[in-house]
């Protein structure tokens, strides 16, 4: 199944590739429904406690967010997994594309073709047209490891970085999700001469 959906989108990533580098997954993603902070349980318990909570007053908080999804980020919003949480979770179709040099978030737009008669710009788009929303150098990344969660998450894998940070990558599909956390590797110890981050 990545194989097949790989092959049928490297078409459409091929304008982003640059010469040379070696398409290896093209993964569908999903945003991960976990927290992005730390969750204090006094604050949520007065939160709860609060009366004006039933009229709308104050929101109930991430406890039971928490409990029921996990963490969806380790770090803060700008360490490496921070800014891949944000371009994940800031378009439509997010889209892991990972090649033999980097690993990048793309969202996927389809554009009507400006040429033809009217019936066929009418009825729709005509094309995917893939735009880099987040890269980071594959010597960036320290690894990946699985952490499928539930049924719906079965997909699911945690991408660490040499800062100590961690974003949960969700495919909607267990079998491409483990294929690329497979290609990414597993996580190797941090080099402190190594660079971090990634590019908007």
């Amino acid at each position: 199944m990545a194989k097949d959906f790989t092959a049928a989108m490297e078409p459409v990533f091929r304008p982003v590739l640059a010469p040379g580098e070696r398409l290896l997954i093209v993964v569908s993603l999903t945003r991960d429904m976990g927290t992005t902070e730390d969750v204090s349980v006094p604050d949520e318990l007065k939160n709860l406690l609060d009366p004006t909570i039933l009229v709308g007053g104050s929101h109930p908080g991430n406890l039971l967010q928490r409990l029921t999804f996990g963490r969806a980020l380790l770090g803060g919003r700008d360490s490496s997994a921070g800014r891949l949480y944000a371009a994940i979770d800031g378009v439509t179709a997010p889209t892991l594309v990972l090649t033999d040099r980097r690993l990048v978030i793309a969202d996927l737009e389809l554009v009507h073709l400006t040429t033809g008669n009217w019936l066929r710009r009418w009825l729709g788009p005509t094309k995917q047209v893939a735009r880099v929303v987040h890269q980071v150098p594959r010597e960036s990344v320290a690894g990946a490891v699985l952490a499928p969660a539930g049924l719906l998450r079965r997909g699911r894998f945690l991408v660490v970085f040499p800062d100590a940070s961690a974003c949960s990558v969700v495919s909607p599909l267990p079998e491409p999700g483990r294929r690329a956390a497979a290609l990414i590797g597993p996580v190797r110890p941090s080099d402190p001469t190594a660079p971090s981050g990634g590019t908007a």
